[in-house]
């Protein structure tokens, strides 16, 4: 089925940059985090605590102006009120270009009840080049902005947006690393130290933007399409369980639709329902910052339930490593507990993950499968499509299935799904 446009469902809240006092609320499980002060030693405690727990906190007092979020949620809202043909229709991304819009997302071969348009760093890195450049390839392919009559001002607004959560990923990086006590401060070269990872996040991210749009459920949506076996028959999934690739997510709630949650390391089948402190953005940690942590934090396993009536609007940056960027545990914690994985290639990572979502690569892969102990064949194919793929260039399934598989190799170590 298609999805149905905006119609007059409620706008998003608008946030605002108003200090907070964070004692009207408790919430242990989730904590709020006020940035207001960061050089207070308890804000590196509690940013460590939660990596450490859940991989998720909230931050308030943010830094990010109002005027850039308000604008932004606007152009949200005007672009999934456009008609889906012939607007929506042909922004559509497809098997070389993971941007664009998409309506029939999947996650480990179940279909997500979600619409999404999705936007990220230009190969160029220049905002003002024309999306079909030759010089604004990437391993994610192109950007597909709407028409701008159609929503004047929205690519303006996405791009504001955009720089303004780059900063704020940078910042928040920053308090990551030193919370496992890092000193750090970004340096003019590589000097083999936690430097280098922060740099390189700094000036060669790949980062991008989700904009969200999560229906009711209907009474029509195919049962076995939408609910993973041996699942209730009740739990159709806006988003089904999954950590993200990077090294972190930056969550615009929508505090009108309660139904992201968190899974609880630990507890027994716990997920907990995110409530969204006004003004606040969600952080989650992903698969990357667990592997640099040396195992120390945990990558966020979240998921966003459907609400029988109630739309629900949300956005994502995601905050991810350079292409070319290789992740190793941090130094420090391997002099202190020994190295739990091996180095990642995160273009490698990035396009096995996400492969699933545009075309059938044939297998899955997890920050598992780089555990010094795991005979994953992923590090060992790594190798191969480090010496024959081209970050410049939009991602070939074909031609990286063939890079990955070796006939040397069993595939049986690969993990299918």
């Amino acid at each position: 089925p298609r999805f149905p446009n905006l119609g007059d469902t409620p706008a998003i809240q608008t946030m605002s940059n108003t200090k907070q006092d964070t004692t009207s609320r408790s919430d242990t499980i989730i904590p709020i985090i006020d940035l207001s002060n960061i050089d207070n030693v308890d804000v590196l405690k509690q940013i460590a605590s939660a990596c450490a727990e859940t991989g998720a906190f909230q931050v308030i007092n943010h830094g990010v102006p109002n005027s850039v979020i308000s604008d932004f949620q606007q152009q949200h809202l005007s672009f999934f009120d456009l008609p889906h043909f012939p607007s929506k229709s042909l922004l559509y991304r497809f098997a070389s270009n993971s941007r664009g819009y998409l309506d029939h997302d999947f996650t480990k071969q179940r279909r997500d009840w979600k619409e999404c348009l999705d936007i990220g760093m230009p190969g160029s890195r220049d905002w003002d080049m024309k999306d079909d450049d030759k010089r604004n390839s990437c391993l994610d392919g192109f950007n597909i902005f709407p028409n701008e009559k159609e929503v004047p001002g929205f690519h303006s607004a996405t791009v504001n947006y955009f720089k303004a959560m780059e900063d704020l990923s940078h910042r928040l990086s920053v308090l990551m690393m030193r919370s496992l006590g890092m000193d750090l401060e970004i340096s003019d070269g590589m000097d083999g130290t936690e430097n280098d990872l922060l740099t390189m996040l700094k000036e060669e991210h790949s980062s991008s933007v989700r904009l969200n749009h999560y229906p009711p459920r209907c009474e029509n949506m195919d049962e076995d399409e939408f609910i993973p076996k041996g699942e209730e028959k009740s739990e159709f999934y806006g988003f089904h369980p999954h950590t993200d690739s990077g090294w972190l997510t930056i969550l615009q709630q929508d505090p009108k639709c309660l139904t992201h949650q968190v899974y609880k390391p630990g507890s027994d089948n716990e997920w907990v329902t995110v409530e969204p402190a006004p003004q606040s953005f969600t952080v989650l940690a992903g698969d990357m910052s667990m592997l640099w942590s040396n195992k120390t934090y945990v990558s966020a396993w979240h998921r966003v339930l459907t609400d029988p009536v109630k739309h629900r609007y949300s956005t994502q940056f995601y905050y991810n490593p350079g292409y070319k960027t290789m992740v190793s545990p941090c130094k420090l914690l391997i002099d202190i507990k020994g190295a739990k994985y091996v180095p990642c290639a995160y273009g490698y990572f990035r396009v096995v993950k996400s492969a699933g979502d545009l075309a059938d690569l044939g297998l899955e892969i997890n920050v598992r499968d780089y555990e010094i102990e795991s005979k994953s064949g992923h590090p060992a194919a790594q190798k191969r499509f480090l010496k024959l793929a081209d970050m410049t260039q939009p991602f070939n399934v074909q031609n990286y299935r063939k890079w990955i598989f070796s006939n040397e190799e069993d595939t049986s170590l690969f993990s299918y799904k």
